[in-house]
């Protein structure tokens, strides 16, 4: 029988003493099934072997809300931040071109240039224009889809500063936010495809986030390609210690994955979620001039709120790299066009002072422990904590040095970090029943929806109430035949069976309470019946149905 199950395991592309359910085990080529590149002195590719595959009580996350086919028509938000980019309209061209609903994109650039330069949304409606066949003088198509804030590129103040700047933009409506860099191109259909990897997670609080792959990584018609013959993907999961912060190195890669891979990294060139995660871990406008520390401040922040990073199973959004970081004419923020940013001595003091926010947020040397109450929301969350972030990345911040026989990558199969996943729909319930408009700053989506129903529901309840008193305006014309039916009989019984003053009222007071009795069983019907099932429904509470 073991002979068996070694062929069958050779012959699916593993190692010829890989057990099936081995989470250390390593493929020689062609690999078969998911993996992941851990490096040469780390086994090569490993064998993506999830804690819950080996062990059916393993703590597994949140699961979502819904699924998929209920969001062929949520609000799906953008934020670009562009930094004298002049491929910036041809992104936003792209992203609506190739959705599969356009009309439910919401894009929010963050614009710094010269006057010079290109401006992305007056460019985006001249080509639009053009495309459409449309007069110059035209309305510009979708221009309702897309705001804008213009910054002198002289003033800006980093990623971070320039991300920031969106917060507001976000509209109360939408359900996903993609945070992508202004010179990106898009997989066909890609907004319902993200929407689809990210139900995939099977966790209400995946991010799914990676360094972005080359835009040869897509044909030219906007279908997927397969990379490699393994549909190869990055892979972002080790990191390097740079002017004292966590920056990510180079992504590493994965193949065949099936849905999403837990990784430990975030990276803000591609960040795909429910909008909840954009509410509840806002950018921080306060750290100016930060490069290096953008990316693992932000992964903390995400880590200890609850939020998990995943790793995309496919591309479906691409960079641009020849015309960018591959272009030594293309101006960037922290190079060419940009502002000096070691010979400013404001800048170098502002630069300072966001370094040692941000070290102090990761509990690192150079931090300042009393300034922590100062962070307000920007501060780390209470889900998890930091103690359980550096076990998790093996990435000992209080020390600058990474742990574990790995070195610096925790590439492999990894286990989700648990927390009290009971407490995730009472944070947004506390804030519903004093919303008197859609609330704008709730921890999560269902705090959204349930108040939604709320509204549904006081408005079937308004229903319900006109459908009983039409009921009772009935049901008084009725009494009103009944009882003088009940006189006449009165004067009838009284004519046939004559009775002392008192008894006869007694026989009366009968057939009143009879009445009396038979309406109020036919008003609790209309109720109960009526009134009850509609505010089920309205719930969206299974209603039982009539066979």
């Amino acid at each position: 029988m073991k002979w068996l199950l070694l062929a069958v395991a050779a012959r699916a592309g593993m190692g010829p003493d890989c057990d099936p359910l081995d989470r250390k085990c390593t493929l020689p080529a062609p690999q078969r099934e998911p993996c992941v590149w851990v490096g040469p002195h780390d086994g090569k590719w490993l064998r993506i072997v999830d804690r819950e595959d080996v062990d059916p009580s393993a703590p597994r996350p949140c699961p979502p809300v819904g699924s998929a086919s209920d969001h062929d028509q949520s609000i799906v938000y953008a934020a670009i931040a562009s930094f004298r980019d002049s491929i910036c309209p041809d992104t936003i061209t792209n992203m609506f071109l190739r959705a599969k609903y356009p009309d439910r994109i919401r894009v929010a650039v963050i614009q710094q240039n010269l006057p010079e330069d290109v401006d992305c949304l007056e460019k985006y409606c001249e080509d639009a224009r053009i495309a459409q066949k449309l007069p110059k003088d035209a309305p510009c198509p979708r221009r309702g889809q897309i705001s804008i804030k213009r910054f002198s590129s002289e003033e800006a103040k980093g990623p971070t500063w320039a991300r920031a700047q969106d917060t507001d933009m976000l509209p109360d409506s939408a359900e996903f936010c993609l945070r992508t860099d202004s010179h990106m191109t898009f997989a066909q259909d890609w907004d319902t495809l993200q929407i689809e990897q990210w139900y995939d997670a099977k966790n209400e609080y995946a991010v799914l986030s990676t360094y972005v792959a080359d835009s040869t990584n897509l044909n030219d018609d906007g279908s997927m390609k397969n990379v490699n013959g393994v549909w190869e993907v990055p892979h972002l999961c080790s990191i390097q210690w740079e002017n004292g912060h966590v920056r990510n190195m180079q992504a590493k890669a994965a193949r065949l994955l099936k849905k999403p891979k837990l990784t430990t990294l975030w990276a803000a060139g591609l960040s795909f979620s429910r909008c909840h995660a954009e509410r509840t871990v806002p950018y921080d406008p306060y750290t100016p001039y930060i490069f290096w520390g953008e990316e693992f401040s932000r992964t903390a922040r995400f880590f200890t709120h609850g939020y998990d990073i995943y790793t995309p199973p496919k591309t479906l959004i691409a960079h641009d790299y020849k015309h960018t970081q591959g272009d030594p004419t293309h101006f960037k923020w922290n190079g060419r066009g940009g502002p000096r940013l070691n010979r400013n001595q404001t800048i170098i003091k502002a630069r300072d002072a966001a370094n040692k926010r941000i070290w102090t947020l990761l509990g690192m040397p150079g931090g300042d422990p009393s300034l922590l109450p100062s962070l307000g929301k920007y501060g780390l969350g209470t889900k998890r904590s930091l103690d359980d972030l550096i076990k998790f990345t093996g990435i000992n911040l209080r020390n600058r040095t990474v742990d574990g026989p790995t070195g610096n990558s925790r590439c492999g199969n990894i286990d989700w970090v648990p927390w009290n996943c009971g407490s995730w729909a009472s944070d947004a319930l506390e804030h519903l029943h004093n919303s008197v408009t859609p609330p704008k700053s709730l921890h999560d989506d269902l705090a959204r929806e349930i108040w939604r129903g709320e509204k549904v529901v006081a408005h079937e309840a308004e229903l319900v109430e006109h459908f009983i008193a039409k009921e009772a305006r009935q049901l008084v014309e009725e009494a009103r035949v009944v009882g003088s039916d009940i006189r006449h009989l009165e004067h009838v019984a009284a004519e046939r069976l004559p009775l002392p003053e008192d008894e006869s009222l007694n026989v009366v007071t009968v057939l009143v309470g009879l009445f009396c009795l038979w309406t109020s069983y036919k008003a609790c019907r209309a109720v109960f019946d009526r009134g009850n099932k509609a505010n089920q429904k309205a719930l969206g509470l299974p209603v039982a149905k009539e066979v």
